[in-house]
């Protein structure tokens, strides 16, 4: 009876993670301008064949179009109507890319192009847009929106293969709200397939790393990544609290000199005093700053009370929360270092290990600690 249990459990491990791989191998249905409310969406399949399938309250119909047939330009509302019926949605399904622009403001959009089914629907008086993208365009896009202004390769791979680690860990993210994952920030960002002048690169990038993810004992990891680390990375406990033991602070020289390695800010020391005091009070920050020891402070401790700093950040939207600070007259300034959170891989960092001989590899290996690296099909 035990080997029996035993043999059950085992096939019914292996169906879960067998359906968790198929539904990854079919490619993430993404929210595509997530971060918007848009009542208008613009939409032409550029080329080739592709098929329309409209979903009334009553009925299912259905057009196809040919190569050679006229590729209209549709225009949607909140209401989303064709031929003046109203409609739950709307799916454009093609193997040919699919060109989208949503109205913000007063204004469209950048056109964004994809590949794989779009499914367009009704939300009250906006519209949400879901595309289901195949994994290559899908971590390929993610590559350019995150990080694509470098020709380097071993930078892309890296960036790959985080990218890629990221979507294995998170297909499940939003898929009680019928899609997986946004196309924003919150998720990672991804603005269709890549177009820009190292879009060959990258794509070539994706192609070699395919199925490569890193992994922590016997897990992936979670792929942090920042844009530069000012010379000094963080851990992640420091920033959030969550500790990961691949996760290391390290001195980056590779960042330096980049072009997003230093920064400057004021701001009005009644601000500042209104972050960290509920009351006015008089407090001798000058005095403060010289006592803190050299290098990146995570925390500003005052009292018994203690303040991270990437709270400070994010409410005073500074760069990152690598920074000297002084007092000049009724102001703070600040003079930084780095963008972004400082956890993990510095993007500005990873491109210049690359330029300077460095593989995808010895890259990750620099800024995380005793990474192994599998295949997809493994999780």
């Amino acid at each position: 009876m035990r080997k029996l249990f035993v043999l059950c459990l085992s096939l019914f491990v292996s169906l879960a993670f067998g359906q968790k791989y198929k539904s990854y191998e079919a490619g993430p249905r993404v929210l595509t301008f997530s971060d918007l409310e848009y009542g208008r969406l613009q939409l032409k399949v550029k080329s080739g064949i592709y098929t329309l399938t409209a979903h009334t309250p009553d009925s299912t119909f259905t057009m196809e179009y040919g190569e050679d047939d006229v590729h209209p330009l549709y225009t949607f509302r909140g209401d989303l109507r064709l031929n003046r019926t109203g409609c739950d949605s709307i799916v454009f399904t093609t193997t040919d890319t699919i060109e989208m622009r949503a109205w913000r403001g007063k204004n469209w959009t950048p056109t964004r192009s994809y590949i794989g089914q779009v499914v367009i629907r009704s939300n009250l008086i906006y519209l949400e847009t879901i595309v289901k993208v195949p994994v290559e365009p899908y971590i390929a896009g993610v590559v350019e929106a995150e990080g694509g202004m470098s020709p380097e390769l071993e930078y892309h791979k890296a960036q790959a293969v985080l990218a890629r680690t990221w979507l294995t860990t998170n297909m499940g993210k939003h898929k009680k709200e019928g899609y997986h994952i946004k196309d924003d920030q919150s998720s990672q960002a991804f603005k269709g397939v890549p177009y820009g002048k190292h879009a060959s690169i990258i794509s070539k990038a994706v192609a070699e790393t395919k199925d490569t993810i890193a992994t922590y004992g016997g897990k992936p990891i979670i792929g942090f990544y920042h844009s530069n680390s000012g010379g000094q990375t963080v851990l992640p406990q420091d920033v959030w609290s969550q500790e990961l033991s691949y996760c290391r602070a390290v001195f980056d020289p590779f960042s330096k000199k980049e072009s997003k390695y230093r920064w400057t800010l004021v701001v009005p020391l009644k601000e500042w005093n209104g972050y960290f005091f509920k009351t006015e009070t008089e407090f001798d920050w000058s005095s403060y700053f010289e006592a803190l020891p050299p290098g990146r402070q995570t925390h500003f401790t005052i009292g018994a009370q203690t303040f991270k700093l990437e709270t400070l950040r994010r409410h005073f939207k500074l760069r990152s929360t690598y920074f000297k600070a002084s007092v000049v007259g009724d102001s703070i300034h600040l003079e930084g270092y780095g963008f972004g959170h400082g956890v993990g891989m510095a993007q500005q960092g990873a491109m210049n290990m690359a330029a300077c001989g460095f593989t995808w590899k010895e890259i990750l290996d620099f800024y995380f600690q005793k990474l192994n690296f599998d295949t997809v099909q493994n999780f």
